[in-house]
């Protein structure tokens, strides 16, 4: 995929604005805080998530003193060469209104399979420090974006878990219902658990790639494992499962009316150098875990249909000068477009670094 023209009105700082990215791969939006390098970068992940990466309000979109935004995207689809446009409409009033050339789409998952983005910003540090909803939510988004067929496997998890809740929080339900919905959400948890399994394996295998290729000269051999937790186990058949949780955790699971086994509360354990990341990393080696995760990502997702876009959001900037050359070189040989916010002051060193370079002076 191809990213090729921006058109923004109303949206966070723009009154209107179009940006012509000249088809080049890769785009480094230059200019000081406050003008709207960040919104740019927000406004093509939107297009992707229907959502902001800085905030789950709409209205905090739109540009003071109007009650609408409207985006448009023109870009290529490089598997089939084609031109496709998106546009998104949102007002108070009427809420949003998304469209992929002309045809009306209802959920960001039509949108999968064509117009997909991998977004790095400062925030996703919580990848290793936040709370296991956001590993999940990173090996979600990756399963989405790579295996559109997944979508219903994930439909399917959340209404059988509801139903299951339902009939926790009611107490006094038959046992052979809940024994159906258990059995259900315990299969239905097997699916998407062997899937991110096989998605996590694949992703650190590639970062381990990445580390050994790019940064072993100047840090020495490094590595990074990825462990994923099942939460309840799974690892026997239902019936001697089952016989083992209404005995342990039934009478826990009617007290606080939900279900405590699933998908939904499976983690990830990220260990560096064969400890744990969250506690024994630095800082600058949690940003390089995630940067190199998000790396990973974005080239497991580009072999399984169209490539993505990967929009970085001042994330190298505070990374000495060796590590940020090192960082380049990774984006340098990753065959996608790339989009990188940076202050003026690191103009130079773009320039030094990065080959076949379009710059966006904003101000």
């Amino acid at each position: 995929m191809l990213i090729n023209c921006l058109t923004v009105r109303q949206f966070r700082c723009f009154t209107e604005r179009v940006f012509d990215f000249q088809g080049a791969k890769f785009i480094v939006i230059l200019g000081k805080n406050g003008v709207g390098k960040s919104s740019l970068l927000e406004a093509l992940h939107y297009g992707c998530y229907l959502r902001s990466f800085r905030t789950h309000v709409h209205k905090d979109l739109v540009a003071d003193s109007s009650d609408h935004f409207f985006l448009s995207v023109d870009f290529n689809l490089e598997q089939i060469s084609s031109r496709d446009q998106l546009t998104i409409g949102f007002s108070e009033k009427e809420g949003k209104l998304v469209r992929l050339n002309q045809k009306i789409v209802q959920s960001y998952k039509e949108l999968t399979a064509q117009y997909r983005i991998v977004t790095l910003t400062a925030d996703d540090v919580q990848l290793i420090q936040g709370a296991p909803e956001r590993r999940r939510d990173f090996l979600n988004y990756s399963l989405l974006l790579a295996r559109p067929d997944l979508i219903t496997c994930f439909k399917e998890f959340k209404t059988i878990l509801e139903q299951r809740n339902s009939l926790l929080m009611q107490g006094n339900v038959h046992n052979d219902e809940l024994v159906v919905w258990t059995e259900k959400l315990w299969y239905v948890s097997q699916l998407l658990q062997q899937a991110r399994i096989a998605m996590l394996e694949d992703i650190e295998k590639r970062v381990n790639l990445l580390l050994a290729t790019y940064f072993s000269a100047t840090e020495g051999a490094l590595t990074v494992r990825l462990a994923y937790t099942i939460k309840g186990g799974t690892d026997v058949d239902f019936a001697t499962w089952w016989e083992s949780w209404q005995a342990k955790q039934l009478f826990t699971e009617r007290r606080f009316g939900r279900s405590l086994f699933g998908a939904h509360l499976d983690d990830v354990i990220i260990s560096f150098q064969l400890r744990r990341a969250r506690v024994f990393a630095s800082r600058g080696q949690q940003k390089l875990i995630v940067f190199l995760l998000k790396i990973a990502q974005t080239q497991a997702i580009s072999l399984q249909g169209e490539p993505a876009v990967l929009l970085l959001d001042d994330f190298l900037t505070d990374f000495d000068e060796q590590r940020i050359a090192d960082c380049l070189s990774v984006l340098a040989h990753l065959n996608v477009q790339i989009f990188v916010t940076s202050p003026l002051s690191h103009t130079t060193f773009f320039k030094d670094h990065s080959n076949d370079t379009f710059f966006i002076k904003m101000d």
